[in-house]
Protein backbone atom coordinates (compact mmCIF):
# COMPACT_ATOMS: atom_id res chain seq x y z
CA UNK A 1 0.00 0.00 0.00
CA UNK A 2 1.45 3.68 -0.39
CA UNK A 3 2.32 5.02 2.94
CA UNK A 4 1.24 8.63 3.02
CA UNK A 5 3.57 9.45 6.02
CA UNK A 6 7.19 8.43 4.29
CA UNK A 7 5.69 8.50 0.28
CA UNK A 8 6.99 5.07 -0.52
CA UNK A 9 5.04 2.02 -1.55
CA UNK A 10 5.17 -0.95 1.31
CA UNK A 11 2.70 -3.03 -0.41
CA UNK A 12 4.40 -3.62 -3.74
CA UNK A 13 1.40 -5.25 -5.83
CA UNK A 14 -0.52 -5.78 -9.08
CA UNK A 15 -4.21 -6.51 -10.19
CA UNK A 16 -4.84 -8.92 -12.37
CA UNK A 17 -5.69 -7.38 -15.26
CA UNK A 18 -2.64 -5.37 -14.66
CA UNK A 19 0.40 -8.10 -14.24
CA UNK A 20 2.16 -9.03 -17.00
CA UNK A 21 -1.08 -9.12 -19.08
CA UNK A 22 -0.27 -11.27 -22.62
CA UNK A 23 3.49 -11.39 -21.92
CA UNK A 24 4.69 -12.92 -25.03
CA UNK A 25 2.96 -10.97 -27.43
CA UNK A 26 4.69 -7.65 -28.96
CA UNK A 27 2.39 -5.06 -30.42
CA UNK A 28 2.87 -4.82 -33.92
CA UNK A 29 5.35 -1.56 -35.02
CA UNK A 30 2.33 -0.31 -37.10
CA UNK A 31 -0.30 -0.05 -33.83
CA UNK A 32 2.68 2.66 -31.73
CA UNK A 33 0.18 5.60 -33.31
CA UNK A 34 -2.40 3.52 -31.00
CA UNK A 35 -0.44 3.56 -27.91
CA UNK A 36 -0.80 6.41 -25.20
CA UNK A 37 2.25 5.64 -22.74
CA UNK A 38 5.35 3.49 -22.89
CA UNK A 39 8.03 2.90 -20.12
CA UNK A 40 11.60 1.89 -21.03
CA UNK A 41 13.26 -1.02 -18.93
CA UNK A 42 17.30 -1.05 -19.78
CA UNK A 43 19.72 -3.33 -18.37
CA UNK A 44 23.19 -3.31 -18.61
CA UNK A 45 24.17 -6.91 -18.62
CA UNK A 46 27.96 -8.28 -18.76
CA UNK A 47 27.63 -9.50 -22.65
CA UNK A 48 24.99 -6.82 -23.94
CA UNK A 49 23.17 -4.04 -23.13
CA UNK A 50 19.03 -4.38 -23.61
CA UNK A 51 15.89 -2.26 -23.44
CA UNK A 52 12.52 -3.88 -22.82
CA UNK A 53 9.56 -1.38 -23.81
CA UNK A 54 5.41 -1.92 -22.46
CA UNK A 55 2.84 -0.10 -22.47
CA UNK A 56 0.26 0.67 -19.67
CA UNK A 57 -1.60 -2.99 -19.67
CA UNK A 58 2.62 -4.48 -19.63
CA UNK A 59 2.16 -5.71 -23.41
CA UNK A 60 6.47 -5.93 -24.40
CA UNK A 61 6.12 -3.72 -27.53
CA UNK A 62 9.74 -3.64 -28.54
CA UNK A 63 12.91 -5.53 -27.18
CA UNK A 64 16.55 -4.63 -28.83
CA UNK A 65 19.73 -5.13 -28.12
CA UNK A 66 23.85 -4.50 -28.23
CA UNK A 67 25.95 -6.97 -28.35
CA UNK A 68 29.50 -5.81 -26.77
CA UNK A 69 32.18 -8.12 -28.64
CA UNK A 70 29.77 -7.99 -32.01
CA UNK A 71 29.57 -4.49 -32.50
CA UNK A 72 31.89 -2.93 -30.35
CA UNK A 73 35.39 -4.78 -31.49
CA UNK A 74 37.33 -2.24 -31.06
CA UNK A 75 37.18 -2.33 -26.86
CA UNK A 76 39.09 -5.34 -27.32
CA UNK A 77 36.60 -7.93 -25.18
CA UNK A 78 35.92 -11.39 -24.80
CA UNK A 79 32.89 -11.86 -23.21
CA UNK A 80 32.06 -8.64 -22.73
CA UNK A 81 35.09 -8.38 -20.53
CA UNK A 82 38.62 -8.08 -20.17
CA UNK A 83 40.38 -10.57 -18.63
CA UNK A 84 43.83 -10.22 -17.19
CA UNK A 85 44.70 -12.94 -14.38
CA UNK A 86 42.08 -12.44 -11.47
CA UNK A 87 41.71 -8.71 -12.61
CA UNK A 88 38.26 -8.84 -15.00
CA UNK A 89 37.06 -5.56 -16.25
CA UNK A 90 35.28 -3.81 -18.80
CA UNK A 91 36.08 -0.66 -20.35
CA UNK A 92 33.64 2.19 -19.82
CA UNK A 93 33.44 4.09 -22.35
CA UNK A 94 32.18 0.57 -24.40
CA UNK A 95 29.34 0.90 -21.96
CA UNK A 96 28.59 5.04 -22.81
CA UNK A 97 28.66 4.15 -26.80
CA UNK A 98 26.67 1.22 -26.52
CA UNK A 99 23.63 3.41 -25.04
CA UNK A 100 23.84 5.44 -28.17
CA UNK A 101 24.08 2.88 -30.66
CA UNK A 102 21.13 1.49 -28.78
CA UNK A 103 19.28 4.15 -29.15
CA UNK A 104 20.14 4.60 -32.68
CA UNK A 105 18.24 1.45 -33.18
CA UNK A 106 15.11 2.60 -31.92
CA UNK A 107 14.90 5.77 -33.79
CA UNK A 108 15.66 3.86 -37.02
CA UNK A 109 13.08 1.83 -36.54
CA UNK A 110 11.12 4.92 -35.99
CA UNK A 111 10.18 4.39 -32.01
CA UNK A 112 8.12 7.19 -30.91
CA UNK A 113 10.39 7.98 -27.62
CA UNK A 114 8.10 11.17 -26.93
CA UNK A 115 5.62 8.57 -25.38
CA UNK A 116 7.75 7.59 -23.08
CA UNK A 117 6.68 8.48 -19.77
CA UNK A 118 9.03 6.91 -17.27
CA UNK A 119 12.49 5.27 -17.92
CA UNK A 120 14.09 2.89 -15.45
CA UNK A 121 16.76 0.66 -15.92
CA UNK A 122 19.26 -2.60 -14.32
CA UNK A 123 22.69 -3.06 -14.16
CA UNK A 124 25.09 -6.17 -13.62
CA UNK A 125 25.42 -6.11 -10.09
CA UNK A 126 28.98 -5.11 -8.15
CA UNK A 127 30.40 -3.51 -11.17
CA UNK A 128 31.46 0.02 -10.18
CA UNK A 129 32.41 3.24 -12.19
CA UNK A 130 34.63 5.96 -10.94
CA UNK A 131 33.98 9.77 -12.26
CA UNK A 132 36.48 12.25 -12.39
CA UNK A 133 36.32 15.56 -11.29
CA UNK A 134 35.18 16.79 -14.80
CA UNK A 135 32.48 14.66 -14.93
CA UNK A 136 29.85 16.95 -13.17
CA UNK A 137 30.48 19.61 -15.89
CA UNK A 138 31.07 16.72 -18.92
CA UNK A 139 27.44 15.48 -17.92
CA UNK A 140 25.48 18.67 -18.16
CA UNK A 141 26.62 20.31 -20.69
CA UNK A 142 26.32 17.25 -23.46
CA UNK A 143 25.43 18.42 -26.37
CA UNK A 144 23.14 16.73 -29.52
CA UNK A 145 24.92 18.56 -32.21
CA UNK A 146 28.62 17.53 -30.89
CA UNK A 147 30.78 14.52 -31.04
CA UNK A 148 29.38 11.33 -29.82
CA UNK A 149 28.46 10.95 -26.18
CA UNK A 150 31.70 8.62 -25.75
CA UNK A 151 33.74 11.43 -26.89
CA UNK A 152 32.16 13.96 -24.86
CA UNK A 153 32.36 12.14 -21.56
CA UNK A 154 35.96 10.27 -22.42
CA UNK A 155 37.50 12.45 -19.52
CA UNK A 156 34.41 12.02 -17.55
CA UNK A 157 36.26 8.67 -15.31
CA UNK A 158 39.06 8.62 -13.25
CA UNK A 159 39.67 5.03 -13.65
CA UNK A 160 39.05 3.62 -17.55
CA UNK A 161 38.55 0.21 -16.63
CA UNK A 162 35.42 -0.56 -14.33
CA UNK A 163 35.84 -3.72 -12.23
CA UNK A 164 32.76 -6.06 -12.70
CA UNK A 165 31.32 -9.01 -10.84
CA UNK A 166 34.19 -11.37 -12.04
CA UNK A 167 36.93 -9.86 -10.56
CA UNK A 168 38.56 -11.85 -8.19
CA UNK A 169 41.72 -9.75 -7.20
CA UNK A 170 40.72 -8.08 -3.85
CA UNK A 171 40.96 -11.23 -1.80
CA UNK A 172 43.67 -9.01 0.54
CA UNK A 173 41.04 -6.52 0.73
CA UNK A 174 38.40 -8.99 1.80
CA UNK A 175 40.74 -10.69 4.65
CA UNK A 176 41.33 -7.47 6.13
CA UNK A 177 37.75 -5.75 6.36
CA UNK A 178 36.28 -9.62 7.84
CA UNK A 179 39.29 -9.04 10.33
CA UNK A 180 38.70 -5.29 11.41
CA UNK A 181 35.33 -5.65 11.56
CA UNK A 182 35.17 -8.79 14.06
CA UNK A 183 35.08 -12.11 11.82
CA UNK A 184 32.68 -12.71 8.69
CA UNK A 185 29.80 -13.57 10.54
CA UNK A 186 29.59 -9.72 12.16
CA UNK A 187 30.00 -8.74 8.31
CA UNK A 188 26.84 -10.78 7.27
CA UNK A 189 24.56 -9.78 10.02
CA UNK A 190 25.80 -5.76 9.29
CA UNK A 191 25.57 -6.26 5.34
CA UNK A 192 23.76 -9.87 4.22
CA UNK A 193 27.02 -10.98 3.15
CA UNK A 194 30.34 -11.91 4.07
CA UNK A 195 33.11 -10.12 1.75
CA UNK A 196 33.71 -10.90 -1.37
CA UNK A 197 35.90 -10.31 -4.20
CA UNK A 198 33.94 -8.62 -6.38
CA UNK A 199 31.96 -6.01 -3.91
CA UNK A 200 32.03 -2.40 -4.32
CA UNK A 201 33.56 -1.92 -0.77
CA UNK A 202 36.62 -3.94 -1.69
CA UNK A 203 37.26 -2.53 -4.85
CA UNK A 204 37.71 0.70 -3.10
CA UNK A 205 39.55 -0.58 -0.81
CA UNK A 206 42.08 -1.99 -3.08
CA UNK A 207 42.14 1.36 -5.20
CA UNK A 208 42.86 3.58 -1.88
CA UNK A 209 46.11 1.29 -1.53
CA UNK A 210 47.26 0.37 -4.88
CA UNK A 211 46.18 3.90 -6.84
CA UNK A 212 46.04 6.46 -4.47
CA UNK A 213 45.81 9.25 -6.72
CA UNK A 214 43.03 7.72 -8.90
CA UNK A 215 40.83 7.65 -5.86
CA UNK A 216 41.38 10.90 -4.76
CA UNK A 217 40.81 11.96 -8.47
CA UNK A 218 37.07 10.50 -7.84
CA UNK A 219 34.57 12.72 -7.60
CA UNK A 220 31.60 10.12 -7.53
CA UNK A 221 31.46 6.10 -7.60
CA UNK A 222 28.47 4.67 -9.05
CA UNK A 223 27.49 1.30 -9.25
CA UNK A 224 26.42 -0.09 -13.49
CA UNK A 225 22.57 0.43 -12.74
CA UNK A 226 23.64 4.68 -11.04
CA UNK A 227 26.08 4.52 -13.76
CA UNK A 228 23.32 4.14 -16.54
CA UNK A 229 20.92 6.61 -14.65
CA UNK A 230 23.41 9.23 -14.39
CA UNK A 231 23.72 9.14 -18.64
CA UNK A 232 19.84 10.04 -18.70
CA UNK A 233 19.84 12.55 -15.90
CA UNK A 234 22.92 14.44 -16.75
CA UNK A 235 23.93 14.55 -13.10
CA UNK A 236 25.02 12.07 -10.88
CA UNK A 237 22.26 9.28 -9.75
CA UNK A 238 21.86 7.71 -6.13
CA UNK A 239 22.89 3.76 -5.27
CA UNK A 240 19.46 2.40 -4.43
CA UNK A 241 19.14 0.46 -1.73
CA UNK A 242 18.81 -3.03 -3.54
CA UNK A 243 22.01 -2.57 -5.60
CA UNK A 244 23.19 -1.16 -2.59
CA UNK A 245 23.27 -4.07 -0.13
CA UNK A 246 25.90 -5.83 -2.45
CA UNK A 247 28.44 -3.71 -1.61
CA UNK A 248 29.34 -4.87 1.96
CA UNK A 249 28.93 -0.78 3.09
CA UNK A 250 25.30 -0.70 3.49
CA UNK A 251 23.85 -1.77 6.52
CA UNK A 252 20.73 -3.83 5.27
CA UNK A 253 18.84 -3.06 8.93
CA UNK A 254 18.93 0.98 8.82
CA UNK A 255 19.56 1.31 4.94
CA UNK A 256 22.27 3.49 5.28
CA UNK A 257 26.32 3.13 4.67
CA UNK A 258 27.77 1.87 7.94
CA UNK A 259 30.37 4.33 9.12
CA UNK A 260 32.73 1.79 10.51
CA UNK A 261 33.04 0.06 7.34
CA UNK A 262 33.35 3.08 5.03
CA UNK A 263 36.49 3.87 6.86
CA UNK A 264 38.17 0.57 6.69
CA UNK A 265 37.60 0.74 2.81
CA UNK A 266 38.57 4.24 1.89
CA UNK A 267 41.90 4.09 4.72
CA UNK A 268 40.23 6.14 7.08
CA UNK A 269 38.82 8.70 4.73
CA UNK A 270 35.19 7.92 5.77
CA UNK A 271 33.83 11.51 4.93
CA UNK A 272 35.70 11.23 1.62
CA UNK A 273 33.90 7.77 0.68
CA UNK A 274 30.36 8.75 2.26
CA UNK A 275 31.11 12.19 -0.19
CA UNK A 276 32.21 10.03 -3.60
CA UNK A 277 29.13 7.54 -2.90
CA UNK A 278 26.81 9.73 -1.88
CA UNK A 279 24.01 9.27 0.75
CA UNK A 280 21.82 5.72 -0.71
CA UNK A 281 18.02 6.28 -2.16
CA UNK A 282 15.59 4.35 -0.11
CA UNK A 283 12.73 4.89 -2.72
CA UNK A 284 12.95 2.27 -5.89
CA UNK A 285 10.19 4.53 -7.33
CA UNK A 286 11.33 8.11 -6.42
CA UNK A 287 11.42 10.81 -9.34
CA UNK A 288 15.06 11.83 -9.67
CA UNK A 289 14.77 14.24 -12.25
CA UNK A 290 13.65 14.48 -16.43
CA UNK A 291 15.68 12.96 -18.86
CA UNK A 292 18.70 15.18 -20.29
CA UNK A 293 17.93 17.63 -22.76
CA UNK A 294 20.71 15.51 -24.97
CA UNK A 295 18.04 12.52 -25.54
CA UNK A 296 14.77 15.03 -25.86
CA UNK A 297 16.96 16.77 -28.90
CA UNK A 298 19.15 14.10 -30.74
CA UNK A 299 16.32 11.07 -30.37
CA UNK A 300 13.15 12.88 -29.64
CA UNK A 301 12.16 12.20 -25.57
CA UNK A 302 9.79 13.84 -24.29
CA UNK A 303 11.44 16.66 -21.52
CA UNK A 304 8.92 15.59 -19.17
CA UNK A 305 9.76 11.69 -19.13
CA UNK A 306 10.92 11.25 -16.04
CA UNK A 307 13.92 9.03 -14.74
CA UNK A 308 13.54 6.68 -11.24
CA UNK A 309 16.24 5.23 -9.33
CA UNK A 310 18.18 2.26 -11.46
CA UNK A 311 18.34 -1.11 -9.60
CA UNK A 312 20.78 -4.47 -9.35
CA UNK A 313 20.06 -6.78 -12.61
CA UNK A 314 18.91 -9.70 -9.75
CA UNK A 315 16.41 -7.30 -8.07
CA UNK A 316 15.03 -6.36 -11.50
CA UNK A 317 14.01 -9.90 -11.94
CA UNK A 318 12.57 -10.32 -9.08
CA UNK A 319 10.52 -7.42 -9.35
CA UNK A 320 9.89 -9.18 -13.16
CA UNK A 321 8.01 -12.45 -11.02
CA UNK A 322 7.70 -10.46 -8.07
CA UNK A 323 7.66 -14.23 -7.12
CA UNK A 324 5.77 -15.13 -3.69
CA UNK A 325 7.61 -17.12 -0.64
CA UNK A 326 7.76 -20.48 -1.71
CA UNK A 327 8.81 -20.02 -5.10
CA UNK A 328 12.61 -19.21 -6.40
CA UNK A 329 13.79 -17.93 -9.08
CA UNK A 330 16.97 -19.94 -11.11
CA UNK A 331 18.99 -17.98 -13.44
CA UNK A 332 20.91 -19.99 -15.49
CA UNK A 333 22.86 -16.92 -17.42
CA UNK A 334 26.80 -16.45 -17.88
CA UNK A 335 26.42 -16.35 -13.67
CA UNK A 336 23.61 -18.83 -11.90
CA UNK A 337 21.79 -16.97 -9.67
CA UNK A 338 18.95 -18.02 -7.52
CA UNK A 339 16.45 -15.44 -6.05
CA UNK A 340 13.77 -16.18 -2.98
CA UNK A 341 11.47 -13.58 -1.37
CA UNK A 342 11.44 -13.11 2.17
CA UNK A 343 10.07 -11.45 4.84
CA UNK A 344 13.03 -11.05 7.14
CA UNK A 345 16.70 -11.00 7.03
CA UNK A 346 18.44 -14.63 7.04
CA UNK A 347 21.63 -13.81 6.06
CA UNK A 348 24.07 -17.11 5.50
CA UNK A 349 27.82 -17.56 5.14
CA UNK A 350 26.79 -18.99 1.48
CA UNK A 351 23.96 -16.28 0.65
CA UNK A 352 23.32 -12.68 -0.03
CA UNK A 353 20.56 -10.75 1.74
CA UNK A 354 19.54 -7.60 0.11
CA UNK A 355 16.73 -5.03 0.83
CA UNK A 356 13.95 -5.21 -1.56
CA UNK A 357 14.12 -2.96 -4.51
CA UNK A 358 10.77 -1.42 -3.73
CA UNK A 359 9.07 -2.44 -0.67
CA UNK A 360 10.63 -1.18 2.45
CA UNK A 361 10.77 -4.04 4.73
CA UNK A 362 11.28 -6.51 2.77
CA UNK A 363 13.99 -8.35 1.66
CA UNK A 364 15.62 -10.99 -1.02
CA UNK A 365 18.17 -13.94 -0.74
CA UNK A 366 20.34 -14.74 -3.49
CA UNK A 367 22.63 -17.13 -4.19
CA UNK A 368 25.39 -16.54 -6.70
CA UNK A 369 27.47 -18.99 -8.63
CA UNK A 370 30.04 -17.61 -11.36
CA UNK A 371 30.67 -20.64 -12.69
CA UNK A 372 27.41 -20.80 -15.21
CA UNK A 373 26.73 -20.39 -19.07
CA UNK A 374 30.49 -20.15 -19.66
CA UNK A 375 31.80 -22.96 -17.62
CA UNK A 376 29.00 -25.48 -19.44
CA UNK A 377 29.83 -24.12 -22.48
CA UNK A 378 33.45 -25.06 -21.96
CA UNK A 379 32.48 -28.97 -20.70
CA UNK A 380 30.15 -28.64 -24.33
CA UNK A 381 33.36 -27.86 -26.47
CA UNK A 382 35.88 -29.70 -24.65
CA UNK A 383 33.74 -33.02 -24.97
CA UNK A 384 30.80 -32.45 -27.44
CA UNK A 385 32.70 -30.48 -30.01
CA UNK A 386 29.51 -29.29 -30.93
CA UNK A 387 28.10 -25.79 -29.93
CA UNK A 388 24.44 -26.39 -31.14
CA UNK A 389 23.96 -28.07 -27.68
CA UNK A 390 22.71 -31.24 -29.79
CA UNK A 391 25.19 -34.14 -28.69
CA UNK A 392 25.55 -32.46 -24.86
CA UNK A 393 21.89 -32.63 -24.54
CA UNK A 394 21.95 -36.51 -25.93
CA UNK A 395 24.08 -37.37 -23.69
CA UNK A 396 22.12 -35.82 -20.72
CA UNK A 397 18.86 -38.01 -22.08
CA UNK A 398 20.60 -41.03 -22.63
CA UNK A 399 22.64 -41.49 -19.12
CA UNK A 400 21.80 -41.35 -15.52
CA UNK A 401 23.68 -40.39 -12.32
CA UNK A 402 26.28 -42.36 -10.45
CA UNK A 403 26.19 -41.59 -6.95
CA UNK A 404 30.28 -42.35 -7.01
CA UNK A 405 31.56 -39.95 -9.49
CA UNK A 406 31.07 -36.51 -8.02
CA UNK A 407 32.69 -33.63 -10.49
CA UNK A 408 33.94 -29.76 -9.59
CA UNK A 409 34.47 -27.27 -12.49
CA UNK A 410 35.37 -23.98 -11.46
CA UNK A 411 36.95 -22.44 -14.56
CA UNK A 412 36.40 -19.15 -13.09
CA UNK A 413 37.32 -18.21 -9.80
CA UNK A 414 34.05 -19.70 -7.31
CA UNK A 415 32.64 -17.55 -4.95
CA UNK A 416 31.41 -20.35 -2.46
CA UNK A 417 33.31 -22.26 -2.35
CA UNK A 418 36.37 -20.05 -2.94
CA UNK A 419 37.99 -22.29 -5.47
CA UNK A 420 39.32 -22.61 -8.83
CA UNK A 421 39.86 -26.00 -11.20
CA UNK A 422 38.66 -28.90 -12.13
CA UNK A 423 38.34 -31.72 -9.68
CA UNK A 424 36.83 -35.00 -10.51
CA UNK A 425 36.43 -37.98 -7.67
CA UNK A 426 35.52 -41.37 -8.38
CA UNK A 427 34.77 -43.37 -5.09
CA UNK A 428 35.84 -40.21 -3.65
CA UNK A 429 39.22 -40.55 -4.84
CA UNK A 430 40.34 -37.91 -7.23
CA UNK A 431 40.93 -38.99 -10.38
CA UNK A 432 42.22 -37.28 -13.95
CA UNK A 433 39.27 -38.33 -15.95
CA UNK A 434 36.31 -40.13 -15.78
CA UNK A 435 35.78 -43.74 -17.04
CA UNK A 436 33.69 -42.37 -19.70
CA UNK A 437 35.11 -39.01 -20.24
CA UNK A 438 31.37 -38.00 -21.45
CA UNK A 439 30.33 -37.80 -17.75
CA UNK A 440 31.53 -34.73 -17.23
CA UNK A 441 28.64 -33.08 -19.04
CA UNK A 442 26.49 -34.80 -16.94
CA UNK A 443 28.71 -34.12 -13.77
CA UNK A 444 28.95 -30.49 -14.98
CA UNK A 445 25.32 -29.65 -14.40
CA UNK A 446 24.90 -31.99 -11.37
CA UNK A 447 27.73 -30.34 -9.81
CA UNK A 448 26.43 -26.97 -10.50
CA UNK A 449 22.59 -27.74 -8.96
CA UNK A 450 23.33 -29.82 -5.91
CA UNK A 451 25.42 -26.61 -4.81
CA UNK A 452 22.71 -24.19 -5.41
CA UNK A 453 20.24 -27.19 -3.48
CA UNK A 454 22.54 -26.99 -0.54
CA UNK A 455 23.09 -23.50 -0.33
CA UNK A 456 19.00 -23.12 -0.38
CA UNK A 457 18.15 -25.77 1.87
CA UNK A 458 20.64 -24.08 4.83
CA UNK A 459 19.48 -20.50 3.75
CA UNK A 460 15.57 -21.96 4.69
CA UNK A 461 16.59 -23.69 7.77
CA UNK A 462 14.59 -21.76 9.92
CA UNK A 463 12.22 -20.64 7.66
CA UNK A 464 8.96 -22.18 8.13
CA UNK A 465 8.16 -22.24 3.64
CA UNK A 466 9.78 -24.86 1.56
CA UNK A 467 10.10 -24.30 -1.35
CA UNK A 468 7.08 -25.46 -3.31
CA UNK A 469 8.04 -24.21 -7.16
CA UNK A 470 11.09 -23.61 -9.39
CA UNK A 471 10.94 -20.41 -12.03
CA UNK A 472 13.80 -20.96 -15.03
CA UNK A 473 14.61 -18.14 -16.70
CA UNK A 474 18.01 -17.05 -18.58
CA UNK A 475 19.87 -18.46 -21.58
CA UNK A 476 19.93 -22.14 -20.28
CA UNK A 477 15.86 -22.18 -19.03
CA UNK A 478 15.72 -22.76 -22.70
CA UNK A 479 17.23 -26.22 -22.24
CA UNK A 480 14.84 -28.83 -21.88
CA UNK A 481 17.67 -31.60 -20.89
CA UNK A 482 19.56 -29.38 -18.48
CA UNK A 483 16.10 -27.66 -16.89
CA UNK A 484 15.06 -31.71 -16.13
CA UNK A 485 18.32 -32.44 -14.30
CA UNK A 486 17.46 -28.83 -12.43
CA UNK A 487 14.08 -30.56 -11.65
CA UNK A 488 15.57 -34.11 -10.71
CA UNK A 489 18.18 -32.60 -8.16
CA UNK A 490 15.98 -30.67 -6.07
CA UNK A 491 13.15 -33.20 -6.73
CA UNK A 492 10.57 -30.10 -7.92
CA UNK A 493 8.91 -29.47 -10.42
CA UNK A 494 10.03 -26.73 -13.06
CA UNK A 495 7.95 -23.67 -14.96
CA UNK A 496 9.40 -21.41 -17.39
CA UNK A 497 8.05 -18.20 -18.88
CA UNK A 498 5.18 -18.77 -21.68
CA UNK A 499 5.84 -17.35 -24.61
CA UNK A 500 8.91 -16.45 -26.87
CA UNK A 501 10.46 -14.85 -24.69
CA UNK A 502 11.42 -17.50 -22.21
CA UNK A 503 12.47 -14.77 -19.31
CA UNK A 504 15.42 -14.33 -21.27
CA UNK A 505 15.20 -10.20 -21.09
CA UNK A 506 13.86 -10.34 -17.15
CA UNK A 507 15.88 -7.82 -15.83
CA UNK A 508 15.01 -5.23 -17.91
CA UNK A 509 11.12 -5.81 -17.88
CA UNK A 510 11.68 -5.93 -14.44
CA UNK A 511 12.79 -2.61 -14.80
CA UNK A 512 10.01 -1.60 -17.75
CA UNK A 513 7.72 -2.93 -14.92
CA UNK A 514 9.48 -0.74 -11.89
CA UNK A 515 8.88 2.36 -14.33
CA UNK A 516 5.28 1.48 -15.06
CA UNK A 517 4.92 1.17 -11.07
CA UNK A 518 6.17 4.67 -10.51
CA UNK A 519 3.96 6.16 -13.27
CA UNK A 520 1.01 4.98 -11.35
CA UNK A 521 2.61 6.24 -8.10
CA UNK A 522 3.14 9.91 -9.34
CA UNK A 523 -0.36 9.86 -10.71
CA UNK A 524 -2.78 8.29 -9.13
CA UNK A 525 -1.13 8.13 -5.73
CA UNK A 526 -2.73 4.64 -5.77
CA UNK A 527 -2.92 1.10 -3.60
CA UNK A 528 -1.66 -1.33 -6.51
CA UNK A 529 -2.65 -4.97 -5.65
CA UNK A 530 -1.59 -8.50 -6.27
CA UNK A 531 -3.28 -11.23 -7.08
CA UNK A 532 -0.59 -14.62 -6.48
CA UNK A 533 -3.25 -17.02 -8.10
CA UNK A 534 -3.11 -15.09 -11.35
CA UNK A 535 0.60 -15.21 -11.80
CA UNK A 536 0.51 -18.93 -12.73
CA UNK A 537 -0.93 -17.63 -16.01
CA UNK A 538 2.15 -16.19 -17.01
CA UNK A 539 4.15 -19.47 -16.74
CA UNK A 540 4.03 -23.00 -18.42
CA UNK A 541 4.98 -26.13 -16.75
CA UNK A 542 8.56 -27.74 -17.98
CA UNK A 543 9.86 -30.67 -16.47
CA UNK A 544 8.46 -33.10 -13.39
CA UNK A 545 11.06 -34.60 -11.48
CA UNK A 546 12.16 -38.14 -11.84
CA UNK A 547 11.60 -38.88 -7.77
CA UNK A 548 14.51 -42.27 -8.38
CA UNK A 549 17.27 -39.98 -9.65
CA UNK A 550 16.01 -37.61 -6.92
CA UNK A 551 16.79 -40.33 -4.09
CA UNK A 552 20.53 -40.54 -6.12
CA UNK A 553 20.99 -36.78 -5.42
CA UNK A 554 19.65 -36.17 -2.08
CA UNK A 555 22.45 -39.00 -1.14
CA UNK A 556 24.74 -37.81 -3.14
CA UNK A 557 24.78 -34.31 -0.97
CA UNK A 558 26.90 -35.67 1.70
CA UNK A 559 29.48 -36.75 0.37
CA UNK A 560 29.16 -33.79 -1.77
CA UNK A 561 29.51 -31.31 0.75
CA UNK A 562 32.86 -33.37 2.24
CA UNK A 563 34.18 -33.58 -1.47
CA UNK A 564 33.91 -29.60 -1.45
CA UNK A 565 35.45 -29.27 1.59
CA UNK A 566 38.53 -31.71 0.41
CA UNK A 567 38.63 -29.00 -2.79
CA UNK A 568 38.75 -26.34 -0.82
CA UNK A 569 41.88 -28.04 1.57
CA UNK A 570 43.75 -29.11 -1.74
CA UNK A 571 43.28 -25.23 -2.86
CA UNK A 572 44.73 -23.94 0.61
CA UNK A 573 48.02 -26.17 0.03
Amino acid sequence: MFDHSTGLITDWTFTSTEFRVALSHYVKMSEFDNLTNLYMGFDLSTQQLKITVIEDTHQIILEETVHFDKELPHYGTLNGVITNGENVTCPTLMWVESLDILLHKLKNKKFPFHKVRMISGAGQQHGSIYWSHDAPFLLSSIDHSQRPLADQLKNAFSVQQSPTWQDSSTSEQCRELEKLIGGSEVLVNLTGSKAYERFTGNQIAKLCKTNPDAFSQTSRISLVSSFLATLFLGHYAPIDISDGSGMNLLNIHTKQWEDKLLNICSCGAEGKLREKLGEPEIDGLKILGNVHKYFVKKYGFNEDCKIIPFTGDNPATLISFNIKPGNVIISLGTSDTALLCTTKSCPTLESHILCHPIILESYFSMIVHKNGGLTREYIRDTYTKDVTWERFNNILTSSKPIKSQIGFYFLLQEIAPFAKGIFKFDDNKLVEEFVDKNYNVRAVIESQFLSMKIKINKLLKDNPEKIQKIIVVGGASKNDQIVKVLADVFGIQVWRIKGERKGGNSASMGAAIKARTAFLKQEFKSTINLNYDKIEENFTFVAEPDFENTKIYNDMIENYQELEKLVIQMMSR
